[in-house]
C-alpha cells in the first residue's frame, strides 16, 4: 500500500504542476480565459479528491529515497513557450493516466476524476494549439517590411514579440527571401508566422500561413496546397465577405489611417468596421496605425512602421498593444479615430 500512495501521491503533484504551468501559458500568453479557467478547475478538483488522503501521501512521500529523482533533470537555456506548453500538456496527460489506473478501488472516485480530466487536457491540447484559436485572441499583428528598417529582421521580430505581438509577417517586395523567412521563424517561434503573397515561401519556410492580397494566387488555390492560415486584404465589407466565403482564416480591414507604404489608398477601414465585427471573421485593423492613434475600437491592429521603425520595437509593441486592450484610451480616442 506504502508504494500506491508514493505512486498517487507523485503523480498528483506532477499534474497539479504541469496544470499550472499550462494554465499560466493560457492565461498570459493566449490571452484564453475560458481555457485557463478549465485548468484552474481541473486542478482544484484534484487537490478536492485527494485532500482526504493527504496524511497518508505525506507520511508514504520519500523524495530523498526515490531511486528516480535524478532523472528529472532541469531543461538548460530557454525554450519556446510552444515547446513548453506541449511538453506540460503531455506532462499532465501521462500522470493523470497513471492515476486513472492505480486509484481504482480504493481511491475510486480519484480514479474516475483523472479519466475525465485526461480527455479535456487532449481537447485543451488542441485548442491551445489551434490557428483559428490563436487568431481569434491575437491583438497584435507585425509587419516585417526590410525597407522600412536596416535592422535585422530576425533581431526585429524577436523584439516585436518580447514586446507582446501576436503574429508576424514578413513582406518584403518584389521577391521574398526564403533564408530570411527561415530566420524568422528560428528567431520568433512562440508568434503566429505568416508570409505575404508567397503560398511556395510559407510551406518551405515552416511559417504559419500566407497573406494574400487581392491580385494574388486565389485563396482556394493556396488552400490546395496545403498552406495552414490563409489572410486576405479587404478594403471593403464587400470584399471581406468573398473572402470569407472563399475560406479565408482572417482578413485585413483599412486602410484605417493614411500610410506612406499604400499612399494612393484612402482610409476607408472605419467606414465598415462595425460590419465587419458582425461578420463572425477574425481581422486586423491595418493602415496607419500608431502609438497615438491605437485605440480598442480596433480590436486587433496590424502595424509595420509604428513597431519595426521605432527606436524601442519591443516598447512601441508593448505600447500599442496596451492601447488596445486599455478602456481609458477607448474613451479618450474613440472620437477621434472614428473620424
Amino acid at each position: 500500500m506504502r508504494s500506491l500512495l508514493r505512486i498517487l501521491d507523485a503523480n498528483l503533484n506532477r499534474a497539479r504542476e504541469a496544470l499550472r504551468v499550462v494554465e499560466d501559458i493560457a492565461r498570459f500568453h493566449h490571452d484564453d480565459a475560458a481555457a485557463a479557467s478549465r485548468l484552474k478547475d481541473a486542478r482544484h478538483a484534484l487537490d478536492r479528491l485527494a485532500r482526504p488522503y493527504l496524511r497518508e501521501f505525506l507520511l508514504a512521500r520519500d523524495s530523498s529515497h526515490d531511486v528516480g529523482r535524478d532523472g528529472d533533470l532541469p531543461v538548460d537555456g530557454a525554450r519556446p513557450i510552444r515547446d513548453i506548453l506541449a511538453a506540460n500538456l503531455k506532462r499532465a496527460g501521462e500522470a493523470l493516466r497513471s492515476i486513472e489506473e492505480l486509484a481504482k478501488g480504493r481511491f475510486a472516485e480519484l480514479s474516475r476524476e483523472a479519466h475525465d480530466r485526461r480527455y479535456e487536457v487532449y481537447a485543451l491540447e488542441k485548442s491551445l494549439d489551434d490557428p483559428g484559436n490563436r487568431l481569434e485572441a491575437a491583438r497584435l499583428y507585425v509587419l516585417l517590411d526590410p525597407s522600412v528598417t536596416s535592422r535585422p529582421l530576425p533581431r526585429v521580430a524577436a523584439e516585436a514579440v518580447r514586446g507582446g505581438a501576436d503574429v508576424l509577417q514578413l513582406r518584403q517586395k518584389p521577391q521574398v527571401d526564403l533564408g530570411l523567412a527561415k530566420a524568422i521563424r528560428a528567431a520568433a517561434p512562440d508568434a503566429l508566422f505568416i508570409v505575404n503573397d508567397r503560398p511556395d515561401v510559407a510551406l518551405a519556410s515552416g511559417a504559419d500561413g500566407v497573406h494574400l492580397g487581392l491580385e494574388d494566387m486565389p485563396l482556394e488555390d493556396a488552400r490546395r496546397l496545403g498552406v495552414g492560415i490563409i489572410g486576405a486584404t479587404t478594403h471593403s465589407l464587400a470584399e471581406a465577405r468573398e473572402a470569407k466565403a472563399a475560406g479565408a482564416d482572417y482578413v485585413s480591414c483599412g486602410p484605417m489611417f493614411p500610410t506612406s507604404l499604400k499612399p494612393d489608398l484612402l482610409p476607408r477601414g472605419f467606414t465598415y468596421l462595425a460590419a465587419l465585427k458582425r461578420l463572425g471573421l477574425p481581422f486586423f485593423c491595418i493602415g496607419g496605425i500608431t502609438q497615438e492613434n491605437a485605440t480598442p475600437v480596433l480590436v486587433r491592429a496590424a502595424v509595420c512602421s509604428g513597431v519595426i521603425g521605432a527606436r524601442d520595437v519591443a516598447a512601441a509593441a508593448r505600447t500599442i498593444r496596451a492601447r488596445l486592450t486599455s478602456s481609458s484610451s477607448s474613451r479618450g480616442r474613440r472620437g477621434t479615430a472614428a473620424r
